[in-house]
């Protein structure tokens, strides 16, 4: 039985951040899976609603204000790791549909360690809906195509390149996306990668 670890994926920039509470909020509300939350959802959208507040007076320049809003935000990401403690123990409950659960809290199954995950990432840049692939260096001269799915069964091309890593742009927020990539070289080309499954922000 595989064992599920549950993944934030926290991005970088304030504001996205907020994109992804508010994502896991409406993921939660009313979901059958997650009925009794520690954070109540409607706490959360609270925190969440204190820290646009936040900014708006950040904008102002208002001397302090940015200290104050990023206390507010710290509360939300407590908010989000306590739901993300949660969302763990649920799915270490539901051994057979575990992902099934993680996934519907907006939230991701943390990658395995395993050789085929660690040579091929996909992490969230600091701009919402933005993506790096990033794969390790074959060591010899070759160039590498990239796939992009939804649901993991019908691939669109994202382009080649000769370099060992590639950005996405405008993807749909809120949306799990699933990356692939192979690699060509002076012998053929290979086979796809494994998928590497990320909620994008």
């Amino acid at each position: 039985m595989r064992n599920i670890t549950v993944a934030l994926n926290l991005p970088k920039g304030d504001l996205d951040v907020i994109a992804y509470a508010k994502h896991v909020a409406a993921c939660l509300e009313g979901n059958p899976h997650l009925s009794s939350p520690p954070v109540p959802i409607a706490t959360l959208v609270a925190h969440i609603a204190e820290v646009e507040a936040a900014q708006v007076v950040v904008r102002s320049g208002l001397h302090g204000a940015a200290a104050a809003r990023d206390a507010k935000l710290a509360v939300v990401v407590g908010d989000l790791e306590r739901l993300r403690n949660y969302v763990q123990s649920v799915a270490r409950s539901h051994a057979e549909d575990a992902e099934a659960v993680v996934v519907s809290s907006g939230m991701s199954v943390k990658q395995s360690a395993g050789p085929s995950k660690a040579d091929f990432a996909a992490k969230q840049l600091a701009k919402s809906g933005s993506v790096r692939l990033e794969v390790r260096d074959p060591g010899v001269e070759a160039s590498f195509d990239w796939q992009w799915s939804t649901d993991g069964v019908h691939w669109a091309d994202a382009g080649r390149t000769v370099h060992t890593h590639l950005d996405l742009h405008e993807l749909t927020p809120g949306t799990v996306y699933f990356f692939r990539y192979r690699t060509l070289t002076s012998e053929g080309l290979t086979d796809w990668s494994d998928p590497f499954k990320l909620l994008v922000v």
